[in-house]
């Protein structure tokens, strides 16, 4: 089967059929999509080529449509609410990302368990019942937010323990550093699920106290782009200890997790996922965006929804694990709002800078922002014995991938702080983006 992007991927016959009755399903009982059947081109042409004549679901269609618009005729919200059945969650993210959904937890599990089935160490790890210490901002955790003085046991939801809760990480003192690590070692979890950002200042401020670290099983990657600076961070802390990079989405579960091999394959259980690449115009055309259809619940039906996000797939190329259902792509390249361009108007995505930027290995964080064509602003956190030879090596790295004619600015910071979403942004400009315009 081909998607839209022209990439062949092994699709098994069950995974076709359950992709078509999920299209199917939605053009004629869920009340957003039964205008989109104008669109279908019809059981004549292939699934892909079907999916790629519909029109993309935007954030903004969610907003203006939740919940009614996306649970199946035949489920009924009022029943689903009262139940319990489902809830209301809110994703993080800025204002004009953030988007209510309907929140279905027997699907969202059903999801998480599919994706570990990708990896051999989470796949051994979710065979029997095990813990999970969750470390990220409080208001990444929807509606199991703790900001503020709570006891272990309020942030303790079953298997799961919630260590964070101050907004801005970078305010952590060494007695918040020290209960975390102390809840650790007292849950014992099996993983350790965090946010890249926070686990990288969560390990570099325990290094520095010399306080003992508890060892999970695996150590699980999430909730934002992880830079090569949070992975040498990890690394020293946790030395020895499997990390898993997992992609996905509060809107629509788990997309992507890593294997083994550090490639990344698709949740055919729970997801379709086509590939929309960026013109040739704007640069490498094996980055594309994912639009992503969710399979299974039917209490929020997403069909190629832009959750924001661009993926690098080289065709052809099998991965040694030996997965080949669905798609399989070599790596996450960061959100399209992080995109930045080099002088000749060629898009940088997120990876492509924090690849380049390997060598300066003092790195403890960094943002650089776009402020004109040829203009770009750096600035960095960095280890202090060696903040002379990185100022020295950053000039180069960063004119060899935006250009000669670049002018760039540099400075040193004591700390990078967060957005109020509570994550880090790594790179972004000073103009709005015509997202159209680049796929």
């Amino acid at each position: 089967m081909v998607n839209p992007k022209g990439k062949t991927s092994t699709i098994t016959n069950s995974y076709n059929e359950r992709c078509e009755s999920a299209l199917e399903q939605a053009l004629l009982s869920v009340p957003f999509y039964k205008s989109w059947k104008q669109y279908d081109k019809g059981s004549a042409f292939s699934f892909a080529e079907r999916m790629a004549a519909l029109p993309i679901l935007t954030k903004k269609d969610i907003r203006a449509n939740v919940p009614n618009g996306f649970i199946a005729d035949k489920y009924k919200c009022k029943e689903g609410f009262a139940s319990g059945e489902i809830e209301i969650e809110s994703t993080s993210g800025t204002s004009e990302e953030r988007v209510s959904v309907v929140w279905y937890q027997n699907w969202w599990n059903c999801s998480e368990r599919e994706a570990a089935r990708l990896n051999p160490v989470l796949n051994h790890i979710f065979k029997s019942p095990h813990r999970e210490a969750i470390l990220t901002s409080p208001v990444c955790s929807g509606n199991l937010c703790h900001v503020g003085e709570s006891s272990m046991n309020e942030r303790t939801i079953g298997s799961l323990l919630f260590l964070n809760q101050t907004p801005d990480p970078t305010a952590w003192d060494d007695s918040s550093v020290r209960r975390m690590a102390k809840e650790i070692e007292s849950f014992q979890p099996d993983i350790l699920e965090a946010d890249p950002a926070y686990l990288a200042i969560f390990s570099r401020s325990n290094l520095a106290a010399g306080h003992e670290l508890y060892k999970p099983k695996c150590i699980v990657l999430t909730y934002e782009f992880p830079s090569r600076v949070h992975y040498r961070q990890i690394h020293r802390a946790f030395p020895g200890i499997p990390v898993v990079s997992s992609y996905g989405s509060t809107e629509n579960g788990h997309v992507f997790m890593q294997c083994e091999a550090g490639t990344f394959h698709q949740n055919t259980a729970t997801c379709y996922v086509d590939i929309q690449p960026l013109r040739k115009e704007f640069g490498n055309t094996g980055v594309g965006r994912i639009l992503v259809s969710s399979l299974g619940n039917p209490w929020f039906v997403l069909l190629r929804y832009d959750i924001g996000d661009l993926v690098f797939s080289r065709d052809g190329v099998k991965c040694p694990c030996g997965c080949s259902e669905g798609l399989t792509i070599d790596g996450i390249e960061g959100r399209v709002r992080d995109i930045t361009f080099d002088t000749k108007g060629h898009v940088v995505t997120l990876k492509r800078l924090d690849d380049a930027l390997e060598p300066a290995v003092a790195l403890l964080n960094y943002q650089v922002i776009q402020t004109g064509t040829q203009h770009y602003s750096l600035s960095y956190e960095a280890e202090s014995e060696t903040q002379r030879s990185t100022a020295d090596i950053l000039p180069d790295i960063l004119h060899g991938l935006y250009g000669s004619d670049a002018t760039i600015e540099i400075s040193r910071d004591s700390a990078l702080v967060p957005e109020q979403s509570g994550k880090f942004r790594l790179a972004c400009r000073t103009w709005p983006l015509r997202t159209e315009e680049l796929f």
